[in-house]
């Protein structure tokens, strides 16, 4: 028998390709054993068609009007980084013009122009620097003799001449960085005097600048008081006994913190190096209450405001008889706590600014 057998080549689409090939083959047998069903035919898979109404496409949201606050710090700081130079640049020139009203910095000769009248002022700065670094050397003489009198049974210590020794060990730590931007970027001088005051010697601060650093401090101060409110509420809980606050009551988050800008200092670093600060700043607040108890001096304005915010007390805005009895009673106050400088008298005056504050 003859047969033309065709082959499915797509399950889609049938084509029968004739394949003619001669053999002979038994009868097909008729029991319904042998028998298999055909191969179903493959349907074609047709696309659904969704007759719903399809969601209305939203419209664009119009764009925000204020932008959030990560992005309008970034689109804001160009501005502000140019503003803030601006202002940095009008303080330099009201630094120079008011040293040269006060006669420190000789002005400009009258009619120079914009290059003459900078390098006068650069001339000048050099000046006034390389004296100020002059006079922290000649004090070394000066306190040299003051140790050998005391040394030898003189005269004792005076407030004003260990005040000059303390400022003198500052000078010295300050003296060789100073020195280094001296002699490399001496014009960038007056804005370390505005963005980081601490690294400059006492002896070369002009008087604006030693006015504007004594304002920020204590604006800082007046700031830390609301800011850390709940601080000093928990510190004053934390006395052991009452009116004594030892250090390791610092130990409280954000405490550290929150004493270094009472007092002025610089709130840079850990925990722990704010601790020292403030106990090397007691313990010489504590010298300090012990000269002043001693001597008993007439002090000035300036040297009571300086006194005042030495010890966390706010003199913004007070006139002289009113500085004086705020320091008064700070005196009474730590009088039978100055005979020693140890932890003491350290706790007792910590606890005095906590509750000043």
């Amino acid at each position: 028998m003859l047969r033309t057998v065709g082959f499915q080549h797509s399950r889609h689409t049938t084509r029968l390709f004739p394949l003619i090939r001669l053999y002979s083959i038994p009868a097909p047998s008729t029991s319904p054993a042998d028998k298999k069903p055909p191969l179903p035919h493959p349907q074609s898979k047709k696309p659904k068609i969704d007759l719903r109404p399809a969601p209305i496409k939203p419209k664009p949201s119009p764009p925000p009007s204020k932008l959030p606050r990560s992005f309008a710090s970034l689109h804001a700081t160009p501005s502000s980084s140019i503003k803030n130079l601006s202002t940095a640049k009008e303080e330099v020139q009201h630094d120079l013009h008011d040293a040269e009203a006060h006669g420190i910095l000789t002005p400009p000769p009258p009619g120079a122009n914009w290059f003459r009248r900078t390098l006068h002022q650069g001339i000048q700065l050099f000046k006034f620097y390389y004296r100020g670094v002059k006079l922290v050397f000649i004090r070394r003489k000066q306190i040299a003799v003051i140790k050998a009198r005391v040394r030898g049974g003189g005269a004792p210590l005076t407030r004003s001449e260990f005040r000059l020794i303390e400022t003198q060990k500052d000078d010295i730590n300050k003296i060789v960085p100073f020195l280094l931007i001296a002699l490399v970027l001496e014009e960038i001088i007056p804005l370390i005097a505005i963005y980081a005051p601490f690294m400059l010697p006492s002896t070369c601060i002009l008087p604006s600048q030693r006015e504007r650093i004594e304002t920020k401090r204590a604006e800082k101060a007046k700031a830390f008081t609301s800011q850390y409110y709940n601080i000093y509420a928990e510190l004053k809980r934390a006395e052991n006994p009452t009116g004594f606050l030892p250090l390791p009551a610092l130990r409280l988050t954000s405490a550290p913190t929150a004493i270094c800008g009472l007092l002025g200092l610089s709130t840079i670093g850990f925990d722990a190096l704010r601790i020292r600060r403030i106990r090397r700043h007691l313990e010489f607040i504590t010298r300090d209450d012990q000269l002043l108890l001693q001597d008993q001096p007439i002090l000035s304005q300036r040297e009571l405001k300086e006194a005042l915010e030495e010890r966390g007390i706010g003199a913004m805005g007070l006139a002289s008889t009113d500085l004086q009895s705020r320091l008064s009673w700070w005196l009474d106050a730590v009088k039978d706590s100055s005979t020693h400088i140890d932890d003491t008298a350290i706790a007792r005056r910590l606890a005095l600014v906590i509750h000043t504050s």
